[in-house]
């Protein structure tokens, strides 16, 4: 009698052959099959917070739109009136706050201020330098968009049990923290350096 065992194996390792729970199983599965010398189970973490962060990202722009601001825009008018500072942030201080390279930051601005949502003024503290500041209009709207987007974002959070985000939040509390560090940004910039760099 001949048994037949519904299991595919390549290089001895076992693809799984169960319908997959989301797109990061399904994704594990097949580059398994792919690429079995590889290893993918950073996909069970990293694959699910990026595919998070994509859907979040159109969920946002979503319930944002009616206020007229994308996710970009309200970032920044969130980042300026998150920082309860009544002479604004500094240029260098916003764009750490959004992640984003001094150019970018500086089209951003300059997109906001046109839009009245924010001014440009002088910095106390130095002459010199400027610090950018909501505007009364900046203001309102930053607050008023806030109202809609913690709303919104608490009712996806609740897919988790109050229990879960407890648990889940220290979790990406140390990746964060992990990435966010001295070392690990100086390493990213000269591993960054070194792929730019023309072959030999």
């Amino acid at each position: 009698m001949v048994i037949y065992l519904d299991v595919k194996i390549i290089r001895s390792k076992p693809v799984p052959n169960r319908k997959a729970e989301d797109a990061i199983d399904l994704f594990i599965a097949e580059w398994t099959r792919e690429r079995p010398d590889l290893d993918f189970d950073y996909l069970a973490t990293l694959g699910r917070v990026l595919r998070i962060s994509a859907h979040l990202r159109e969920s946002m722009d979503a319930w944002l739109s009616p206020f007229g601001l994308t996710w970009e825009m309200f970032d920044l008018v969130a980042s300026l009136r998150r920082s309860g500072e009544r002479d604004g942030m500094r240029p260098t201080d916003l764009y750490h706050a959004c992640m984003l390279s001094s150019g970018a930051t500086t089209n951003r601005i300059d997109r906001a201020e046109t839009l009245g949502l924010v001014e440009r003024r002088p910095d106390p503290a130095d002459g010199r330098a400027t610090r950018i500041a909501l505007t009364r209009k900046g203001t309102a709207l930053a607050d008023k968009a806030m109202t809609q987007h913690a709303a919104r974002a608490g009712d996806i959070a609740e897919a988790l049990s109050a229990e879960e985000r407890k648990r889940l939040g220290p979790l990406l509390r140390k990746l964060l923290r992990s990435m966010e560090s001295k070392p690990a940004r100086a390493k990213r910039l000269v591993v960054a350096s070194v792929s730019r760099a023309p072959a030999p």
